[in-house]
């Protein structure tokens, strides 16, 4: 297959990944990522079989850090059934939040959605790990459903109990999981019965306000507007948020949630 240059985002800014670059990159054996931008190009590139092979050498390797977790990522946004051993193999070995992404992306890529909301139930480091890798499903998972109920039901159970700063991280990866399912189509109660939307809510409203975590609040925001941008409350939060981070992708967010535009946009190719 010929390959093409592929253009990834580094910083805000558009950088081209030539083709013998690219092609070097997918020919790199066992060796680490030349770059993050170049492991983008091999998640995005026109050719599924050659960067799945790649990236499961990634993980292979085992190395803990960024790389390696981008490689998971990218392997579930390719949907590579055939990785899930080699997830579950770096799973055992990182082990805590990173191993649990790893065995979270591996039931994600065996289409195990389900039994992954099962054991999400009853693993607490895992339930908080597995949105992580959630979020870059290319589509919405059979199970879904399930899954979001166990998540949710975590975050009842920890709510009352849990600290602000891990709770508000943890709201916010689920709040982005279950955005990105809108995104690629489903519709709120596709993922969650009418209590738990309503719940979800009511903690976005609650915890939104005071996050000074951005990646947390971005989520926040995003599901808040989609579930519920008519409401007072929900749009007071969204905008305690613009006025907290002045991100300009996140100003430009925030402009279309507040003033009635599309609401999820398409998500990015």
């Amino acid at each position: 297959m010929a390959l093409e240059p592929v253009t990834v985002l580094v910083r805000g800014r558009a950088q081209v990944i030539p083709v013998d670059e690219l092609r070097a990159e997918l020919d790199a054996g066992e060796g680490a990522p030349r770059s993050l931008a170049h492991l983008e190009a091999v998640v995005r590139c026109n050719d599924r079989a050659a960067a799945t092979a790649r990236l499961r050498r990634i993980v292979r390797r085992g190395d803990a850090g960024v790389a390696t977790l981008q490689a998971v990522f990218g392997l579930v946004r390719l949907e590579a059934a055939d990785a899930a051993a080699d997830l579950d193999a770096l799973a055992a070995k990182l082990g805590g939040p990173p191993g649990a992404i790893a065995h979270a992306a591996a039931l994600l890529v065996a289409g195990r959605a389900d039994a992954l909301a099962a054991a999400v139930a009853a693993d607490t480091v895992l339930a908080h790990a597995s949105p992580q890798a959630y979020l870059h499903a290319p589509g919405v998972p059979g199970g879904a459903r399930a899954l979001f109920a166990a998540w949710v039901a975590t975050l009842r159970d920890e709510a009352p109990r849990t600290g602000v700063t891990a709770l508000r991280a943890f709201v916010g990866d689920v709040a982005e999981a279950a955005f990105r399912s809108l995104q690629h189509g489903a519709q709120p109660g596709d993922l969650m019965d009418d209590a738990d939307r309503e719940f979800i809510v009511d903690l976005l409203c609650a915890e939104l306000p005071g996050t000074t975590d951005f990646i947390a609040a971005r989520g926040m925001s995003w599901l808040l507007a989609a579930l519920q941008r008519e409401d007072e409350t929900a749009r007071a939060a969204i905008e305690r948020a613009r006025e907290r981070f002045r991100d300009a992708e996140f100003q430009s967010d925030c402009e279309a949630m507040l003033t009635g535009a599309a609401w999820p946009p398409r998500p990015h190719p």
